[in-house]
């Protein structure tokens, strides 16, 4: 059975060139609201996601400038060394050939990082050119550290180097919280440059690497790479990918809307020629008759997509329809997510996005991307990998702060020191979850599911003044310690054990209680696709302050666009937003 037989059949439909224009709006209004009640998923079940995540295209355009970018700096540092006479000296050993081989990848390594193999941004020769100095900066920064260190090793040497790398990583937070996004570019700068270090180490087992005797080929490489990429790339993708190869490089795009900003997106596409295709728009019967630039026309509703997709060999869908229901939303994006297609919005259709997180660039346009996750089976496992070498340690370290607060709450209140709990983790599977007990034994829940039956049912939009509408701040159960623990986050602590156990990450959407689960609509459920976290995109974005289904949208922004950097932001910006007790009650 394909995906298309999961769908209903059409409903009746009517031509809207008879229809009056001041009544097209409502007749669509009235349309999209029939199509939500009538329509059946692409997908179904919470795991329908998980289940189509990893499937993707290999682009031969992206494949093309890789191959390019690597043959050219290869190129530029062999010319550096037969310039010094290190040619000669790599001959007489493999070991120094690799070593020496190192230092022009390190020089394209952020080339990946300012999106520099990105259909929708490098066709613009200004964007294009900017990114690349940009890159070439990072570049040569990391080929600093890596000469540095290999020209005066001593500075590492001895009992003082941990102290001088803790207060060095110390200054580099505080510094990067004015400098916005430069931390990771640092930390990734370091951590590329010590990895080669040690790899260059392990080579020459120990002793100066050969090509350190012929210092200024590095510097002369460098240049070259840089002389030759701003030239050759110049040509390959304005000239050769974006002029003569245009038909065969462009990618297939589909427009879900045809309305004001459907029009808009396409207008733009053609008049700055950009590397794409509108094969046309996605919309009810009710809309033919509309005008579209460039003679674009209606492929069919909704419920063909499957079908257009496979007839027009699409590649990446913008959805501009205002009025589609959130059901057959998110429905759509699992559908895309397991086909590999990216997904583009305008911000006012998420405006909670919008309003608290990055928006991406589409050709020059402001738009929030939902993409595929690439290689997720080997992305969890990294992952889960990362989190164990994070908070082992981190355990060990805690384990007087855990004393102190486990006496606090003894002397504060009878009970047990910690509190277990069941809660819904990925796809819905239950586990035990740790935290210090912050209330008073012997509760009762029926406050706290009064409270969250009314929040997911979208009937509480304040929360006593301050702006939150996530937790129940007025709640007489909660200790005092249990307060102060609460409001610096510390009674999450003993999550950490959840982690290394694998039912949690450090990073991810929230878990949820049973009864919570079972209050959530289908497309609620799509936020514990993944492993839930300790800390996610809503703490860092608002913490409390955010509304129920604005969360749930602000998870799943994390789920279509996760990756080992937004981890690292996310951890960095939860720092700041527990010291400032946004949020906490």
């Amino acid at each position: 059975m394909t995906l298309a037989d999961l769908l209903l059949c059409n409903s009746n439909s009517t031509d809207n060139r008879e229809i009056p224009a001041q009544g097209k709006q409502s007749m669509l209004r009235q349309h999209g609201a029939e199509e939500a009640l009538e329509f059946t998923p692409f997908l179904k079940g919470s795991d329908a996601l998980a289940r189509g995540m990893g499937r993707t295209r290999v682009s031969p355009y992206k494949l093309a400038l890789l191959a390019h970018d690597a043959m050219a700096a290869l190129v530029a540092f062999a010319l550096a060394a037969w310039v010094v006479g290190l040619d000669s000296a790599l001959h007489t050993s493999a070991v120094n050939v690799l070593s020496f081989g190192l230092l022009p990848l390190i020089t394209i390594l952020f080339f990946r990082t300012y999106n520099l193999y990105n259909y929708h941004l490098i066709f613009f020769s200004r964007n294009h050119l900017v990114n690349l100095i940009k890159s070439f900066a990072w570049g040569l920064f990391t080929l600093g550290i890596v000469a540095f260190v290999l020209l005066y090793p001593h500075f590492l040497e001895g009992p003082g180097v941990i102290l001088f790398i803790f207060i060095a990583a110390v200054l580099i937070v505080l510094v990067s919280r004015f400098l916005g996004d430069h931390l990771l570019n640092v930390i990734k700068a370091v951590g590329v440059s010590f990895l080669a270090i040690g790899i260059i180490d392990l080579l020459n087992t120990g002793e100066i690497p050969v090509f350190m005797g012929y210092w200024q080929a590095a510097p002369i490489g460098f240049c070259l790479t840089a002389a030759i990429i701003l030239v050759s790339r110049s040509v390959l993708v304005h000239v050769v990918f974006n002029d003569w190869l245009r038909r065969r490089f462009r990618r297939q795009v589909a427009i879900v809307g045809s309305d004001e900003q459907a029009k808009k997106i396409t207008k733009h596409i053609l008049d700055y020629n950009a590397p794409f295709w509108v094969s046309g728009f996605v919309a009810p019967e009710v809309t033919i008759g509309l005008e579209m630039p460039g003679n674009k026309y209606r492929l069919g509703d909704l419920r063909e997509l499957p079908e257009i997709v496979e007839q027009k060999s699409i590649d990446e869908i913008i959805i501009t329809d205002e009025t589609i229901d959130k059901r057959v939303l998110i429905s759509l994006l699992d559908y895309c997510t397991s086909e590999g297609i990216s997904v583009w919005f305008p911000p006012q259709l998420l405006p909670i996005i919008d309003l608290k997180l990055y928006i991406d660039d589409f050709c020059g346009l402001p738009m929030i991307r939902l993409g595929s996750q690439k290689h997720a089976f080997i992305f969890n496992k990294i992952k889960h990998a990362l989190d164990a070498l994070v908070v082992l340690p981190t355990l060990v370290l805690l384990v007087p702060l855990f004393l102190v607060i486990g006496l606090a709450i003894k002397l504060n209140s009878r009970g047990p020191i910690f509190f277990r709990t069941k809660m819904m983790g990925k796809n819905g599977k239950p586990f035990t979850m740790f935290k210090f007990r912050s209330m008073k034994p012997d509760t009762s829940d029926e406050p706290h599911k009064h409270y969250v039956s009314k929040l997911i049912n979208g009937q509480i939009h304040e929360n006593s003044g301050k702006g939150g509408v996530f937790k129940l701040t007025e709640d007489h159960r909660v200790t005092s310690i249990g307060r102060l623990l609460r409001k610096f986050s510390m009674d999450e602590l003993p999550q950490l054990i959840n982690v290394l156990k694998g039912d949690m990450s450090l990073v991810g959407p929230r878990p949820c209680l049973p009864y919570e689960y079972e209050m959530y609509k289908d497309w609620h459920k799509k936020r514990l696709t993944v492993r839930p976290g300790i800390s996610g995109v809503w703490q860092v974005a608002g913490r409390s302050a955010v509304a129920f289904e604005d969360m749930v949208l602000l998870d799943l922004y994390y789920i279509y666009n996760r990756c080992l950097s937004l981890d690292v932001s996310i951890l960095y910006e939860t720092a700041f937003v527990v010291l400032e007790r946004k949020g906490a009650y």
